[in-house]
């Protein structure tokens, strides 16, 4: 954040996010605090990375294309760059050890936040800070059985994509995998969703050949041959 004739420059800060709803969200958000923050077009950040204050990205789903933004923009820039999700922190990949936004807090919030992360004074939640499970409480529910997939698919997908990939072998519709997993239909769809893209794939059946090449599920009687 620079500083000229007394007056404070706001922050510059460029989200990487697959979603473009989330996109013009931000932007919705922060135009009240226009003075303060300012998002940036993808075309500016990669034009003058070296202007760059903050990098937020969701680390779920990223395609790739996304994440080369990303690196080039870790790169490039002397930007600090953290998580900026929906998902609780224990939900997310331990690789990013970032700082920790959450897509939940209030605009007036998050511009506080990035101006205390900015400033070396953020006092939120890293990733690498989440607390091990103690012994003596429930494993949370993605890594509820991991231990039992198999370590080709865990390579790729998280252990609940797993289970959602397994049930997709097995035959069950959304709907199905939905009730099985007491997960809401949209909540089934994201999860697909970002599978897919994990594994390169577009379709149901590509899906399945996938999954059993991984060691996911048992070959349905349509698949031998």
């Amino acid at each position: 954040m620079s500083e000229t004739t007394g007056t404070t420059a706001p922050l510059k800060i460029a989200l990487v996010d697959d979603s473009d709803l989330a996109t013009a969200g931000l932007r919705a958000l922060l135009e009240p605090f226009g003075e303060r923050v300012l998002l940036v077009e993808h075309r500016e950040a990669i034009a003058r990375p070296d202007t760059l204050d903050v990098v937020l990205y969701e680390p779920l789903g990223l395609c790739g294309t996304a994440e080369s933004l990303l690196r080039d923009l870790q790169r490039n820039s002397a930007a600090q760059t953290a998580v900026f999700s929906w998902a609780e922190p224990a939900q997310l990949p331990l690789p990013t050890a970032r700082p920790y936004l959450s897509k939940r807090v209030t605009a007036s919030r998050l511009v506080v936040d990035l101006e205390d992360l900015v400033a070396g004074r953020f006092g939120g939640e890293t990733i690498d800070q989440v607390p091990e499970t103690p012994e003596s409480q429930p494993v949370p529910e993605e890594a509820a059985g991991a231990s039992s997939l198999p370590e080709a698919a865990l390579k790729v997908l998280t252990a609940r994509e797993c289970d959602i990939v397994s049930l997709i072998v097995a035959g069950m519709s959304n709907r199905e995998i939905g009730d099985e997993l007491a997960l809401s239909i949209n909540s089934v769809k994201t999860y697909i969703r970002t599978a897919y893209r994990k594994m390169g794939v577009q379709r149901r059946t590509q899906a399945m050949l996938w999954a059993l090449e991984h060691g996911l599920g048992e070959r349905p009687e349509a698949l031998v041959g």
